[in-house]
């Protein structure tokens, strides 16, 4: 049997020309470019870190340096006394360097809030004559503690001109026996002094009266000829009082705020008259320089 199959015929090519002999010899291709430059390793996180941090102290000094002022600014400290100023004023400020010791003097332009204004009183009816003005525990005569402001202020402006003095409402101190932290007015009348309360709506009470000999112009002031209904005036002595009042409870005591004064009170304790004494040494010489009624305070607040 025959086989009808025959040999493959040569190829028109070789199919090996074109492999590189591998004796060994031959050396081996290039894997890489040779003109790139080496791979750089990768470096440490804790190095990097630290780098880091070092930049970040080396900046921080640097802005320190350049916001300090000839490295002097940071270990400076003031002292300031500032003067209280009026509405629109200038207000001087002195200011003490404690690094360098020196003094340093500085203006600025302040505003504070302005006193309340308020309208001046007016004559209210006729004069009036000393004898329907005496003073007394409940008022000025007619004039009754607890009346209108604008009247009873009135008919004093009307007996004895215009005040020497008008505070216009002001916030209490306590002083002249009103209501500390209330609005009150003081209006004299040279030796007269008469204290209106203001309450919080805006009314204003006639609420005590003062009669001083250490008012300015009190000595040359009508009022000061002014007396109680039993004929006491200021500038008598203490041994008069006693002896004008001597079916009351008269005592002479030390106060706080006035040193010494008197106290006229009724039978029942009450208090009706009070006023500073001088201190001579001996109370039958020592004189009434002044006649109150009582405080305000106590009925008004």
């Amino acid at each position: 049997m025959s086989d009808d199959y025959e040999p493959p015929s040569q190829p028109p090519y070789d199919p090996y020309e074109d492999l590189v002999d591998l004796t060994g010899e031959e050396p081996l291709p290039a894997l890489e470019d040779p003109l790139l430059p080496p791979a750089t390793p990768p470096r440490s996180p804790l190095l990097t870190g630290l780098i880091l941090g070092l930049l970040l102290v080396v900046l921080s000094i640097a802005i320190f340096n350049l916001t300090r002022d000839d490295g002097t600014a940071s270990a400076e400290e003031t002292t300031t006394t500032t003067a209280a100023g009026t509405s629109g004023q200038e207000t001087t400020e002195a200011t003490t360097n404690e690094t360098t010791g020196t003094d340093e003097t500085t203006s600025s332009t302040t505003s504070t809030t302005a006193a309340v204004v308020a309208d001046p009183y007016t004559a209210v009816g006729q004069p009036m004559s000393l004898d329907d003005l005496k003073l007394q525990t409940g008022g000025l005569g007619s004039i009754a503690l607890g009346s209108n402001a604008a009247d009873a202020v009135g008919r004093l402006v009307a007996t004895f001109g215009q005040p020497t003095s008008d505070t216009g409402p002001i916030v209490s101190t306590g002083e002249y026996g009103a209501c500390q932290g209330g609005m009150v007015r003081i209006v004299k009348f040279g030796a007269l002094a008469a204290v209106v309360i203001i309450d919080q709506d805006g009314t204003e009470t006639f609420a005590g009266y003062r009669l001083d000999l250490t008012y300015d112009g009190a000595a040359t002031s009508q009022a000061v000829e002014l007396e109680t209904l039993s004929g006491m005036k200021v500038g008598a002595n203490v041994g008069q009082l006693r002896q004008i009042y001597s079916g009351f409870d008269v005592e002479v005591v030390t106060d706080p705020d006035y040193g010494r004064v008197f106290e006229l009170r009724g039978g029942s304790g009450n208090l009706l008259l009070w006023g500073p004494v001088s201190d001579t040494g001996s109370e039958g010489t020592d004189l009434v320089m002044g006649i109150y009624s009582a405080d305000p305070a106590g009925t008004f607040c």
